[in-house]
């Protein structure tokens, strides 16, 4: 459940047999969402809450895109259109960069995959990350789920390894129902917003038209889209799940791990801190405690089947001797 695996998925369907059904919308409508530029775009003409954004392929060099995007203010946030872009035949991964003054944009904006490809500068939203969870049949919901992240790898923003099922924020959820309806997607999907703290609001950040990484707690709070889907895939009638539980949190073991390394190796002005704010005492606490909080759920390690968490863990140790 990769962007590249859905990505190879629908734009070769044609090549699995008739009697293999994909609930998914076709290729275009999956790029108009993954596409971050068309993203935006889209929400721009449709007045949905998003960061203040200019587009690199509206300007005819990366110097006059720099001369306007100082206009904007900093910090500000560098992304490519594509978190897994083809260059060469090859996908290549990117993340979102920082910049805090020209010199960095200048920098972020020299480097690759950047300076190869289209790519968004946008204000950076200082607040927590929420997420709305959809069910759609051609543009029309069936099914929904909210959840707030609560710590994230890096602690700046970036994958949750902690997160709480909340109640769908009401603007959160009309925006990602708006953009899922303007596009009659089919299949499931994942909007993701940050709460501006200063404004009070949701802006978007990227829509995910595939399942997700926390799909765990969605499932344990009673929304169990994996089954949703494949009845609707069979053509039986699909109930949203309206009531399930509140307050349940999902923890990914070792991403929280991750995220604790991270606070305690770095100088609390390090760009992966930026915009959170945790004594390192507290940080190692709350680590440990949540093993114990009977509100949390654990991702990947269960005790009637620990082969997974085991094979991760294995996977983990390797990366760490392999970097050393």
């Amino acid at each position: 459940m990769t962007d590249m695996t859905v990505n190879e998925i629908l734009l070769h369907r044609n090549l699995l047999p008739e009697t293999v059904r994909i609930p998914f919308s076709d290729h275009d409508r999956y790029d108009a969402l993954s596409d971050k530029e068309n993203l935006f775009r889209q929400a721009k003409k449709l007045a949905i809450p998003m960061p203040s954004t200019l587009f690199s392929s509206d300007f005819t060099s990366r110097d006059a895109l720099i001369s306007e995007a100082v206009k904007m203010g900093f910090p500000l946030v560098v992304k490519a259109a594509y978190s897994r872009a083809i260059l060469s035949g090859k996908y290549i991964a990117s993340s979102a960069m920082y910049a805090n003054d020209p010199d960095e944009l200048r920098s972020i904006l020299g480097k690759a995959p950047f300076d190869q490809v289209r790519c968004l500068v946008q204000k950076r939203i200082q607040g927590p990350g929420v997420g709305i969870f959809l069910l759609a049949r051609n543009g029309d919901i069936l099914a929904r789920f909210a959840h707030r992240r609560i710590r994230e790898k890096p602690p700046s923003g970036g994958v949750s390894v902690l997160c709480e099922s909340i109640q769908p924020p009401a603007e959160a959820l009309a925006a990602a129902t708006q953009l899922i309806s303007f596009n009659r997607w089919n299949g499931i999907a994942m909007v993701e917003f940050k709460w501006d703290v200063i404004e009070n609001s949701p802006k978007l950040i990227e829509v995910n038209a595939r399942f997700w990484g926390s799909l765990n707690l969605a499932i344990r709070a009673g929304v169990d889209f994996p089954f949703l889907l494949y009845r609707m895939a069979m053509g039986e009638n699909v109930e949203d799940p309206v009531a399930y539980r509140i307050g349940l949190k999902s923890r990914w073991e070792l991403g929280d791990l991750d995220h604790l390394l991270i606070r305690l190796k770095r100088d609390p002005d390090h760009p992966s801190l930026a915009g959170t704010r945790a004594r390192k005492r507290d940080a190692v606490s709350d680590f440990f405690a949540d093993f114990f909080r009977r509100s949390v759920v654990h991702e990947v390690f269960q005790w009637d089947d620990p082969g997974p968490f085991l094979f991760e863990a294995r996977e983990y140790i390797r990366n760490l001797v392999n970097r050393a």
